[in-house]
């Protein structure tokens, strides 16, 4: 997959489109859940951060960290207790999807309200002109539109096929991607598998014409995505092959953007293919007997007005790498 420039986008991307940035999601999408959901995230958010108070948003974790600590209680429940009290391990479950099934509604909802700004349309121009790859650890749908429109197809997500245009990898999957088993009623010409079937996991699907499932049973819909949390799970394949392609893509690009992309220090699975791709630049891709010739360093230039994310991002490039930091939002920079 040898593209001359790479896109790596992230929440100050989509945040010009006006989704909301990580560090708020809780706070933002707290009064759209249930009643009922509200109570049993309290009482595990209550439990971890005592001095939690519904009423005063400052006192709300970060919704990487709640899902962290969800994550852990799942974990050591069993070996927390001699039996089982009042909240389940059930109800623990439930409050964790039902969270994530409202984000994404949300988000499914900001999708159709958010248009197409003349910036966003300029990017898109430019990534297919280049026939460039894009990195996207965002959930939403937005270039996948503007890029693909309703031909989705797995060459289009780096997957099946080499593909002759833009390439939109997702690492963090996406609102449109389904386990196949959940849309199996849905008609055949509405959906396209993505990744086949495998003895561990069912197939991933997704909908020609991207939309939110509403179920008339009460059925709850989870896309794949991979929640913010510090204990990430990537162990599906179609995870293992994005993440392979992302690599691919990293190792022989010439440039290498980074818009609107914070580079998470609790993110070690991003951080640690980021190393390897810059690191293949140098010393060539790996091969048996030994590695392919190196493509030579790539120039490097970090879109966003924070400094700590370009300070992070820099410090993942290899020693005397070219890098330009432009203290921008991205809709100014494009």
């Amino acid at each position: 997959m040898e593209r001359r420039n790479v896109y790596v986008v992230g929440a100050g991307f989509s945040v010009g489109l006006g989704f909301p940035m990580t560090t708020n999601l809780l706070v933002d999408v707290w009064d759209r859940l249930t009643r009922e959901v509200r109570e049993n995230l309290a009482k595990v958010i209550s439990f971890h951060n005592p001095g939690f108070r519904p009423a005063r948003r400052t006192t709300f974790p970060y919704i990487e960290d709640l899902l962290t600590q969800i994550a852990v209680n799942l974990e050591m429940f069993d070996s927390s207790r001699t039996t089982t009290g009042n909240f389940t391990k059930a109800d623990l479950i439930d409050a964790r999807e039902e969270l994530l099934t409202e984000i994404a509604k949300w988000f499914h909802e900001l999708f159709q309200e958010s248009g197409e700004p003349e910036w966003l349309k300029r990017f898109a121009e430019r990534v297919i002109r280049e026939k460039a790859v894009v990195v996207s650890f965002n959930w939403d749908l937005i270039l996948d539109e503007m890029l693909f429109g309703g031909d989705v197809a797995p060459e289009n997500y780096g997957l099946g096929k080499a593909s002759e245009g833009p390439i939109l990898l997702k690492p963090h999957g996406s609102l449109n991607w389904y386990e196949e088993d959940q849309i199996a009623k849905v008609a055949e010409e509405k959906r396209v598998t993505l990744h086949k079937r495998t003895k561990e996991y069912p197939a991933v699907q997704a909908f020609v014409h991207p939309r939110h499932i509403v179920s008339k049973t009460g059925r709850r819909y989870t896309p794949l995505i991979v929640p913010p949390q510090y204990l990430k799970d990537f162990s599906r394949p179609i995870s293992k092959s994005v993440w392979r392609s992302c690599v691919e893509a990293l190792s022989v690009a010439p440039e290498v953007f980074f818009l609107g992309y914070s580079l998470p220090g609790s993110d070690l699975q991003a951080q640690f293919i980021m190393r390897c791709g810059f690191y293949n630049q140098s010393e060539g891709l790996p091969a048996s007997p030994k590695r392919k010739g190196a493509t030579g360093p790539a120039r490097v230039c970090i879109v966003n007005p924070d400094r700590a994310s370009a300070q992070r991002i820099e410090g993942v490039l290899r020693s005397g790498q070219k890098c330009v930091w432009e203290p921008q939002k991205v809709e100014e920079w494009v």
